[in-house]
């Protein structure tokens, strides 16, 4: 369970692993250690029960509920592979959602995403990076462009309206971005003749990233969320060790 938490004075991050048993699993959701999600009816329901796992510092609980109600769906499942071993569910790229979290102290309500990923191996053995972006435009704007392991490429960028009608992005193209702290190269797929900018970078790590970019993409301004992934760093010990360090285990 992974929670991020990006507010002024109220910021927090929590990311428990644990073992999933049957009881914690069932067709209407799954429970990781005190914290659980489930479908009820037609939205989707988190209990959050963590705490903080800082570098430095005192750990501090992360509480609360946060609820999603999808506006659009789909029944997408996508290979985002050459071999098909690793899909991709965008199962609600527009939602409404409700946030509270009496602990750091926050509580808004705004619009939300929900997708899943699956894979038959090892994200470092598969992929050598993936960049991600999901806008909030003329319906969801999504785009994911893989480089896998053995050299093979796939790039998705599509729109999904508000009835959950999915149509191809035309004429974008690729284009750089500022590259992280740890060096990591970041790239997005926006319209062609425009680039990106990283308003706000969320997290930086050794190999993951998570930024606010700011850009062109389906005939209009948008800021996307955008995602870098470097699975290929995650075979280095160090790496390895700082994971460590930074994730608790439920037992």
């Amino acid at each position: 369970m992974n929670v991020a938490v990006y507010a002024r004075g109220a910021s927090a991050w929590a990311l428990r692993e644990g073992p999933l048993g049957p009881a914690a699993r069932g067709a209407a959701g799954v429970a990781i250690g005190a914290s659980s999600m489930r479908w009820e009816r037609d939205r989707l329901t988190v209990d959050v029960d963590e705490r903080t796992t800082p570098l430095r510092g005192a750990a501090r609980p992360v509480r609360g509920r946060i609820v999603l109600h999808p506006e659009a769906r789909t029944d997408l499942e996508l290979s985002i592979d050459e071999r098909g071993e690793h899909r991709w569910w965008p199962a609600a790229p527009l939602a409404r959602i409700e946030v509270d979290l009496p602990w750091p102290g926050v509580r808004f309500t705004g619009h939300g995403y929900y997708d899943a990923n699956a894979g038959a191996r090892p994200l470092e053995s598969a992929f050598e990076s993936w960049h991600w972006s999901r806008a909030r435009g003329d319906g969801a704007l999504l785009t994911y462009d893989v480089a896998c392991a053995s050299g093979a490429a796939r790039s998705l960028a599509f729109r999904v309206s508000s009835r959950g009608e999915i149509d191809d992005l035309e004429r974008v193209h690729t284009t750089p971005l500022a590259r992280t702290l740890w060096a990591l190269e970041r790239r997005a797929r926006v319209d062609r003749g425009h680039g990106g900018r990283v308003v706000r970078t969320l997290e930086d790590g050794p190999f993951y990233a998570r930024a606010l970019v700011e850009t062109r993409l389906g005939g209009r301004p948008v800021l996307a969320m955008h995602e870098t992934l470097a699975p290929h760093r995650l075979r280095r010990d160090w790496v390895q060790r700082i994971i460590g360090a930074r994730m608790r285990q439920a037992v």
